[in-house]
């Protein structure tokens, strides 16, 4: 009779010890998509005449903190159902030699390294030039002030450039500015070579130029950097 209790009582331990519900699963991590990119160069019916042109877009967000990678698709066609020009890119810029007389349409994906798209960014559309030879583009600007690299005091400073066309044409100018590279569009046909911002301290700041003459010939500067103390 002791030998079945001590049967019995040794069952219900054992019952009792084990886990009827099993190992507990893995909690389900969704990875987020990035954000969509934000174009900024070039601008929605743009005439340009450099035909090597950089593509400019704003840095998508992952929420992930996942590196990112950028798909630009050019072509001639709205519908985008044939490609002329396509790179992938960690950068937010990529430059192509386009053609002559040319409509061109362009836009940007992200992807994470899980594979997530984001959506394509906003369409835009811009045209080449094409008679190059009988207007000159404007002569890339040159810094004045800041001077690349250079530290600045205070909470505003002004930034300063120059700009010739060899036709002698007007000049207008489109600057790009702010805390992240490629800067973004602050301001744009500007007739003076000057403009005034307002700054944060111990920042690095980034800015471009892009120079305009009166038959939308352009040329896009190379971006300057300066810092605040």
């Amino acid at each position: 009779m002791k030998k079945i209790y001590f049967i019995l009582i040794s069952a219900l331990v054992l019952n009792a010890c084990s886990n009827d519900d099993g190992p507990t699963p893995s909690p389900f991590i969704i990875n987020l998509k990035p954000t969509i990119p934000e174009l900024v160069f070039p601008q929605d019916n743009l005439v340009c005449t450099n035909f090597n042109l950089e593509f400019d877009w704003n840095q998508a967000i992952d929420a992930d903190s996942n590196s990112i990678v950028y798909t630009i698709e050019v072509t001639d066609e709205g519908n985008f159902r044939t490609l002329l020009f396509t790179a992938k890119t960690s950068e937010n810029s990529h430059t192509f030699t386009l053609e002559k007389g040319t409509t061109y349409y362009w836009r940007v994906q992200a992807t994470d390294p899980n594979g997530n798209n984001s959506g394509y960014s906003s369409i835009r559309k811009f045209f080449t030039e094409p008679e190059a030879g009988v207007n000159t583009i404007p002569y890339a600007p040159t810094i004045n002030i800041p001077q690349l690299g250079q530290t600045v005091t205070g909470n505003t400073t002004t930034l300063s450039w120059e700009a010739t066309d060899p036709d002698n044409d007007p000049l207008l100018f489109d600057l790009y500015f702010g805390e992240t590279n490629p800067p973004q569009l602050l301001t744009e046909n500007l007739n003076n070579p000057t403009f005034d911002v307002q700054l944060n301290a111990n920042t690095t700041y980034y800015w471009r130029v892009v120079v305009k003459d009166n038959d939308q010939a352009t040329i896009i500067g190379q971006v300057w950097n300066f810092r605040t103390q």
